[in-house]
């Protein structure tokens, strides 16, 4: 069957339990997305930057790399143990639900903790983050398994847009959100962000009908460990989707965290101004994005998903080298498009991610596992991306100046997206 321009591959473990769902259906399986996204796309390059730079004033761009990337770090280890685990869960109900049960109610605890650590110190504040890492990604790693076990292979790359479409509505939401928010007054946005996260966790649990296949035995815990290390020979279309990802992330994770400290010191502009900014830029990119992630499976149809995915990113490469220019000329206007087009083809290039994830996704009955793995490369890139791209901005801003700085950490940025943008041709897939 061919989906997305990519053969999907039969006996997939879940067969027997894959359905076709409706428009409303799909919504309802993607409606965490929407939850964590409003959260992980405004308290990693926005919260946690200007949280930082209050607490500790001296070189906010190293602490606030360090702490965002510390935070990645745990998310790196959990998504795919939590996967892991939910393959194996013997939950009558389905072996997800709980894992999303518990991790967004843990999460929420996390929430108001974060709202106190703000004001407190960098220390409450990175190991609050950590603790709300933990539990996004307890739930996250499980519930990225959910479409290959529920939805048919020829609904996934809809599902994929569906999936992209609404983490978008929950970025704008959570940008939206932002404008509550201000200096040690955080907690109007932080009762949003749970409101939100319980009401689509009941939606979830509400409407989707999970499947409850008998889980493979344990095998012990050295078979486990080695579990996630998947032979190369047998699913060298995976690595390749895996390393795509990877550069990708790189580049979007080495830029966006800077965006708003980027309006400040390079722009000029205000701490307050400089944060609803980038909110409405945000918001106002992401809703581009949500019509470019509903057409993207006409896209892969039409052109194959390794062209959306290979063009998605030149154009990210393009706006990135943008920023670059404009900081020795910083101008809104010219900045203002540059985060447009950022975000549209970031839109486009995460309905694309999706589907040729699932495509390649390997055969058995482990695709929490495998698909925690494959999450793993955008969790990854939040700890080298802001960490080396933090040490990069202190090392020239000392040497030169903050516009030099800030130029030559978007130019690597680029160069991450080019290097996505040559290697997903490496995929070895049917037209």
């Amino acid at each position: 069957m061919l989906v997305a321009g990519v053969r999907h591959r039969a006996g997939n473990g879940h067969d027997g339990h894959v359905q076709r769902l409706s428009w409303s259906g799909l919504a309802a399986l993607s409606s965490l997305w929407l939850a964590w996204n409003a959260q992980w796309l405004t308290i990693a390059p926005i919260l946690m930057p200007q949280a930082v730079a209050a607490l500790v004033p001296a070189h906010p761009e190293l602490w606030s790399g360090l702490t965002v990337g510390a935070g990645a770090l745990v998310a790196l280890l959990v998504t795919p143990v939590a996967g892991a685990l939910s393959d194996r869960s013997r939950n009558p109900r389905g072996r997800r639900s709980r894992f999303l049960i518990t991790g967004v109610l843990g999460s929420c605890v996390g929430l108001v903790a974060l709202g106190w650590a703000v004001s407190a110190n960098l220390i409450a504040l990175a190991v609050v983050y950590l603790v709300l890492q933990f539990w996004w990604n307890w739930g996250a790693g499980p519930f990225a398994g959910l479409i290959p076990d529920i939805v048919a292979p020829d609904q996934h790359a809809a599902a994929s847009g569906w999936l992209n479409a609404l983490g978008i509505i929950g970025t704008i939401l959570g940008s939206a959100a932002m404008f509550t928010y201000r200096p040690g007054h955080p907690w109007a946005v932080i009762a949003l962000w749970i409101a939100l996260s319980l009401v689509c966790l009941a939606v979830t649990v509400a409407r989707v009908r999970e499947p409850a296949p008998a889980p493979p035995p344990w095998p012990g815990l050295g078979s486990f460990a080695r579990s996630f290390v998947l032979p190369l020979a047998e699913n060298r279309n995976f690595y390749w989707v895996l390393v795509t990802r990877l550069l990708n992330n790189m580049g979007v994770w080495s830029v966006f965290t800077f965006l708003v400290l980027y309006l400040r010191f390079v722009v000029g502009l205000p701490e307050t101004r400089a944060t609803q900014l980038m909110s409405t830029l945000t918001g106002v990119g992401a809703v581009l994005a949500i019509a470019a992630s509903l057409v993207t499976a006409w896209m892969i149809g039409r052109v194959g998903v390794v062209r959306v995915v290979r063009q998605s990113s030149w154009v990210m490469a393009l706006a990135a080298a943008g920023y670059a220019g404009a900081a020795f000329a910083p101008q809104l206007w010219l900045v203002v498009p540059l985060l447009l087009v950022f975000g549209l083809a970031n839109g486009v290039f995460g309905a694309a991610d999706w589907a040729l994830a699932l495509a390649v996704l390997p055969t058995g009955q482990d695709a929490g596992k495998d698909m925690g793995i494959w999450h793993v490369c955008l969790v990854l890139p939040q700890i080298i991306g802001p960490i080396t791209t933090g040490v990069l901005i202190t090392a020239i801003e000392h040497a030169a100046s903050a516009r030099a700085a800030y130029a030559l950490a978007f130019a690597v940025a680029a160069a991450w997206f080019l290097a996505a943008s040559i290697y997903v041709g490496k995929l070895q897939v049917a037209p």
